[in-house]
């Protein structure tokens, strides 16, 4: 990736779902290759869900699974220390509660990707794992969200189209004490710093978070981050400018610059 700014920035994409299941054993291999290729339900007449290209994940070296156990790792099941920020469902609460293992599904690259493939295959993966596995619940841990196993896969049910960037990115609000500002969450599964705002009223919010969103979209495809960006949002475009940095993620200005 190259940044405007010509510095150099290390490329790292991180993609990393956190499976949660009643029983405390990994399910058995054959049986997710099973359920993401021959028998998926989310594919369609002549276009399977997981085709050839994304089948070749299966034995890549940066594709890594394994279990984790909750009387091993007892915080990692407690959701008053997940990030509050996270909307934790009733349907959730009950799924952790009697969750006794997850199993860890993670991506990492530090050499650019060429394509979406992995973004395809790992949301399919964590949708088989669930399945063969009685899965309970599914934390996305790049854009920071968790959801029920059935409601995760109601989203590929809607749409094969796993790579896309609705089920993969998100906007959060951080609150401080008398503002606070927006962040991007998934963006890093494309190699792609996130993005945060400065910091702003509280009643500036919802359209801060969908200006975010909408930058956010624009960026998804690009293989540079550009110095500034325009987006539409209530009526309203907006100009986006980013800020480069060399680590973390890269701070925003908005601006009105006018009605559509």
């Amino acid at each position: 990736m190259r940044l405007f700014s010509g510095r150099k920035r290390k490329y790292f994409a991180a993609c990393e779902y956190w499976i949660y299941l009643p029983g405390e054993t990994m399910p058995e291999q054959d049986a997710i290759m099973r359920r993401m290729i021959g028998e998926n339900p989310r594919s369609r007449p002549g276009k399977p869900a997981i085709g050839a290209k994304e089948g070749k994940i299966f034995s890549d070296i940066r594709l890594h699974m394994a279990l984790v156990l909750r009387n091993k790792n007892p915080q990692l099941f407690r959701p008053d220390l997940f990030r509050d920020h996270l909307e934790i469902s009733a349907e959730v609460l009950s799924a952790l509660a009697n969750s006794h293992s997850f199993v860890k599904a993670r991506f990492i690259s530090e050499e650019p990707l060429i394509g979406d493939r992995h973004l395809h295959f790992m949301a399919h993966l964590a949708d088989s794992v669930a399945s063969v596995g009685t899965g309970l619940c599914v934390y996305d841990l790049v854009a920071e969200e968790i959801m029920a196993a059935d409601k995760f896969g109601d989203s590929l049910q809607v749409d094969a189209d796993a790579a896309r960037f609705d089920i993969h990115v998100r906007v959060i609000w951080e609150k401080s004490l008398d503002s606070g500002h927006a962040e991007t969450k998934g963006l890093l599964k494309k190699g792609l710093p996130e993005l945060v705002t400065e910091e702003a009223y509280p009643d500036q919010r919802v359209i801060i978070n969908e200006v975010m969103l909408e930058g956010a979209r624009a960026l998804w495809n690009q293989a540079e981050i550009p110095p500034q960006v325009e987006v539409t949002a209530y009526g309203d475009i907006f100009r986006l400018l980013i800020n480069p940095d060399r680590k973390g993620p890269m701070k925003v200005r908005i601006l009105r610059v006018g009605r559509t």
